[in-house]
């Protein structure tokens, strides 16, 4: 089975809790501060895919050299693309931001160098056009060990059977949290499946953009805050509004790209209640951002919430209020 040419879309996951860390029947991984892509190699060349299905090959021509490493002559893989910090020892998300909407083929080339990425996989989905996805998840394990030579490039992603033991070290780091997997189960092509559970150690959404309000002081020729939703029993809510965690060129770019979405639409069916001074300029709900934040009040609003990146690997339906 060659899945070069077809549509898939990767297994997500569903939240889990602190409880899960103790079951026996998952084996855990760190859940990265990444973008999810599937990874396809035919013969000689290489195909790098993100969620929404977009070609994202030609923003990391560091990860073409990835074909070394893998010794089938056709493979699908599924993982995360990271960078690392100034220190190479841990993901930072803020410097992935910054390769993950650049077009320019020279920037593109400089940003390589400087910040090159890696790809951490964790699943093997076909190889030699054989179908993996009905064998069991340490099955797929094994095969992709044979498969994958690990480099500077390319990572197999760590796993163990102590979920509690690697939540405490997840947390120390500030990773974004824990993955659990059943260790028995199969792979679900493009289905949210508790099979595979996220259990975070931070406080994050991924939010729909739809609005904002007008900047002031040194702010005033940008945006001043992003109105934030999420799908919650199917219906778009408000969760918040969010000013912080940019810096100028941040807000003066994220402002040019919400300039083009402006509308006098309200992407609420229910008009969020907005304080009598901040006048809203509502957006069509294009865009995805991912916010941490505290925690969340009674009326599902986020407490002291702060922009993290955009999320062009997201589609609106994965904005979900999980609770």
């Amino acid at each position: 089975m060659s899945l070069w040419d077809q549509t898939i879309k990767p297994m997500l996951a569903k939240l889990g809790s602190r409880e899960d860390l103790k079951r026996k029947d998952l084996i855990f991984e760190p859940k990265l501060d990444g973008t999810r892509a599937l990874l396809f190699k035919k013969d000689n060349s290489i195909k790098i895919i993100n969620r929404r299905n977009m070609d994202i090959t030609y923003r990391y021509p560091e990860l073409l050299e990835t074909i070394n490493n893998i010794s089938a002559n056709s493979a699908t893989l599924d993982g995360e693309i990271i960078v690392l910090d100034k220190t190479g020892k841990r993901p930072d998300f803020y410097r992935l931001a910054e390769r993950e909407h650049v077009d320019s083929k020279l920037r593109i080339e400089i940003l390589s160098k400087e910040m090159p990425a890696t790809y951490v996989v964790f699943d093997i989905l076909s190889v030699n056009n054989r179908d993996l996805t009905n064998l069991l998840l340490l099955e797929r394990k094994k095969i992709l060990k044979e498969v994958v030579s690990e480099s500077t490039r390319i990572n197999l992603c760590f796993f163990t059977e102590n979920g509690e033991e690697l939540f405490k070290v997840v947390k120390k780091q500030r990773l974004e949290g824990v993955m659990g997997k059943v260790k028995d189960s199969l792979y679900l092509i493009g289905k949210r499946s508790e099979y595979w559970l996220k259990i975070k150690s931070l406080k994050t959404l991924d939010c729909i953009i739809c609005g904002y309000t007008v900047g002031t002081g040194w702010r005033q020729k940008y945006f001043g805050a992003l109105i934030l939703g999420c799908y919650y029993q199917n219906k778009l809510r408000y969760v918040g509004r969010v000013g912080t965690g940019l810096d100028e060129k941040g807000y003066a770019e994220l402002t040019e790209k919400l300039q083009k979405l402006k509308t006098d639409k309200c992407p609420f069916k229910e008009k969020p209640e907005l304080p009598l001074d901040i006048i809203p300029v509502w957006v069509k709900p294009k865009l995805v951002c991912e916010v941490k934040f505290m925690n969340l009040s009674k009326n599902k609003i986020m407490r002291a919430p702060s922009f993290i990146r955009l999320r062009e690997d997201k589609s609106l339906k994965d904005c979900l209020l999980e609770i």
